[in-house]
């Protein structure tokens, strides 16, 4: 599900509303009529710039889902399985 750029930019976080922004000119670049594709390429290239520009942080989805699936383990009290040592399914 994509968010509303504009319920986004309501929060007054520039980062996060470039990031919807992206999302949005993505699909629409997918979408899109060969007369169009190449505005939508070029703005779309302006909203990355954009966000490669910006100080602080970059976090990946990857490394977001990571973060948050570390925070859940510890507030439960699960011990991290050691590094390399990934838990193994019974078949």
């Amino acid at each position: 599900m994509t968010v509303s750029v504009a319920t986004v930019a309501a929060t007054g976080d520039r980062r996060k509303t470039l990031e919807a922004m992206r999302d949005k000119l993505a699909e629409a670049f997918d979408e899109a009529p060969p007369a169009v594709v190449a505005q939508i390429a070029g703005r779309l290239s302006a909203v990355l710039a954009e966000l490669e520009a910006l100080p602080g942080e970059r976090k990946s989805s990857l490394d977001e889902l990571a973060s948050r699936r570390s925070d859940r383990l510890s507030e439960a009290k699960v011990a991290k399985p050691a590094d390399g040592q990934a838990r193994q399914r019974r078949a």
